[in-house]
């Protein structure tokens, strides 16, 4: 029987004590008397009476195809008595994703309702004002939505209003400190304000509560290598920006980001000495889809001619060079200075 890599995360709020019990019981009596025990997530640990939520911080378990669809068939039911919250199921084969469900409350409830009209409008444009109200009433109905308060606090922080998507956020990870979103916008606010610390921080805590099968996980990867270069720890950016750059996840929402993570990667390959991995990271840079956020061809063509030269690589130098342009007077002279000694 094969065994499989099960990894599950997420959080459920159910609002009240009766809805609560009600779940509670039926988990266990179905665990025991339907599925024989056989069922990869048990309740100790997991549901929270205080708080009337299932919390399962992102957990990895071995399990067989049983296990597998036992566990997400119970969890199903359990989801449609929730309120807000969700939950990601990924199964993996010898590192291979093969099957993912994300789990979110569907009901007729009115908090329900609200909350997936107003998560729909941020998706269309001009309709920011009016998804805002709806996640204002969504967390008037319910003050434990940190769905709600992450969603409010993503509009906030697209339209500039970053003191209140920072309060926005704060309130979400109160309720869920495991939730990936809200650390990541958290991050991106700490980011503008240049308190690096911080940003690293919830950075670390996205990379910790997703997976590399997710594109928030390299988002989060490449806004932390940026952070620790400005934190002045060029090794551990060195470190996030190769897994990047040799990563197996092909996500073609991560193509925006592959020119600028390479050629910092290489950059910082140049400087460790590292100049074969370093040329490598430097072709891949120029062979990337151009991005407004990234250097300009003619720049990777100077750091590549400079990594070359120290490198040893004349020839190859000059030719970089001159493909340089005369953008870069620096690259201009050092040509010159190449053929006269060839």
């Amino acid at each position: 029987m094969s065994e499989y890599k099960i990894i599950i995360a997420g959080q459920l709020e159910f609002g009240n004590q009766r809805v609560y019990t009600q779940v509670y019981e039926q988990y266990l009596h179905r665990m025991e008397h339907y599925y024989k025990d056989d069922i990869l997530l048990k309740p100790e640990g997991y549901f929270k009476e205080e708080e009337l939520s299932l919390v399962v911080p992102r957990t990895v378990l071995t399990g067989s195809e049983r296990h597998w669809m036992n566990t997400l068939n119970l969890l199903q039911r359990v989801v449609d008595f929730s309120i807000a919250g969700s939950l990601n199921l990924w199964r993996l084969d010898a590192g291979k994703m093969i099957d993912h469900h994300l789990l979110e409350p569907k009901s007729e409830r009115t908090t329900v309702q609200i909350f997936n009209k107003g998560r729909e409008l941020i998706e269309q444009s001009d309709q920011e004002s009016k998804a805002s109200e709806l996640m204002t009433k969504v967390v008037k109905r319910f003050a434990r939505h940190s769905q709600a308060y992450e969603r409010r606090g993503f509009i906030n922080l697209k339209l500039g209003n970053i003191d209140d998507a920072l309060y926005d956020y704060n309130k979400s990870l109160s309720i869920n400190p495991a939730m990936p979103e809200a650390h990541y916008g958290r991050g991106i606010i700490y980011s503008r304000r240049e308190s690096w610390e911080e940003a690293a921080t919830d950075y670390e805590a996205v990379t910790k509560n997703t997976i590399p099968y997710q594109p928030l996980y390299w988002m989060a990867q490449v806004a932390l290598g940026d952070a620790y270069l400005e934190l002045g720890r060029p090794n551990d950016a060195l470190r996030v920006y190769n897994m990047f750059f040799k990563r197996k996840q092909r996500l073609s929402t991560l193509d925006r980001y592959t020119r600028r993570v390479n050629f910092e990667y290489a950059k910082l390959l140049a400087n460790a000495k590292r100049f074969d991995e370093a040329y490598g990271g430097f072709k891949q840079a120029l062979e990337a889809q151009e991005d407004p956020k990234a250097p300009t061809t003619e720049e990777i063509h100077f750091h590549y001619g400079k990594a070359l030269e120290e490198g040893g690589k004349k020839t190859e130098a000059a030719k970089q060079f001159k493909l340089a342009g005369k953008d870069f007077p620096q690259a201009v002279e050092t040509t010159k200075a190449l053929e006269l000694s060839a």
